[in-house]
């Protein structure tokens, strides 16, 4: 058989290969190329009904796809005469320079993305402050980490900014504890405003016996002695807990006739 006046097994001029040579190389191309596909779809497959976290399944799989496609490629290549081990090298090389240089920030994305799903340091549906933006986390990508703030903005952090950076998971604990600051007046009797603010926080059904609930004087401000009230609640009920103790020691502070004073200043005039 021939094309174009030369014979399958004919070496073609100037290239030094013949047409059977191209053709094995196409042919080992393509089905190389599609076998890689089907066999990294089913790699993902099991890796995600094994209950693997999706973003450590991705990662795994892209890494291997591009494996075997530098695998396939210098295959192929043999049937053309350059020397496998050679053509794995140049494609390395050329791999080298375009993740280095084009990909650069993706990989570091990646790679952090990689860590993500290793360290697990939150997951959906966790509150967090991430690279200063605080939010519930909606996915964690391979590359990017979105979450939406509690105004309902969306916002997509790059996954080298995720993890490198400070993470606080409020909502990883079970339990927190809530902090307010009050203050009452320097005529104030002391043993009653705590005795006060403790009943209110033992008489709130959501605060927790144990941890037991603290309050003690922090300091002498300038107008006002501090209390620091400190409870103990459950997560999911740490803010509609802060909300009612707000209300509720304010209330019990003016029913035991303790002041809650005004910033004030003493301004002495000479005549």
């Amino acid at each position: 058989m021939e094309i174009g006046g030369y014979g399958l097994e004919d070496k073609l001029p100037y290239l030094g290969f013949s047409l059977w040579n191209l053709i094995l190389f196409v042919v080992t191309l393509v089905v190389g190329i599609i076998l890689v596909k089907v066999v990294s779809k089913m790699i993902k497959k099991q890796m995600l009904r094994a209950n693997m976290r999706k973003i450590l399944t991705e990662f795994v799989t892209r890494l291997m796809r591009i494996v075997l496609y530098v695998f396939v490629i210098g295959v192929s290549l043999s049937f053309l005469g350059v020397h496998v081990g050679a053509a794995l090298i140049s494609l390395s090389v050329v791999l080298g320079f375009v993740l280095g240089f084009a990909l650069g920030d993706t990989l570091s994305n990646i790679a952090a993305g990689f860590m993500i799903a290793i360290t697990r340091p939150f997951r959906s549906g966790h509150y967090v402050n991430v690279n200063g933006e605080e939010g519930v986390i909606k996915t964690v990508g391979i590359s990017i980490t979105e979450l939406d703030t509690p105004d309902n903005k969306h916002i997509i952090i790059p996954n080298k900014h995720v993890w490198g950076n400070n993470i606080i998971n409020y909502t990883h604990n079970p339990v927190r504890r809530i902090d307010i600051e009050t203050g009452v007046g320097y005529d104030d009797d002391l043993d009653l405003a705590i005795k006060t603010s403790l009943k209110v926080l033992r008489s709130h059904p959501k605060v927790l016996d144990d941890p037991a609930p603290q309050t003690f004087i922090k300091s002498m401000d300038d107008s006002a002695v501090a209390l620091t009230v400190r409870p103990w609640v459950k997560t999911e009920d740490y803010w509609p807990v802060f909300f009612d103790l707000q209300k509720a020691l304010k209330e019990a502070y003016d029913g035991a006739g303790l002041n809650i004073p005004y910033p004030q200043m003493d301004v002495h005039l000479d005549k």
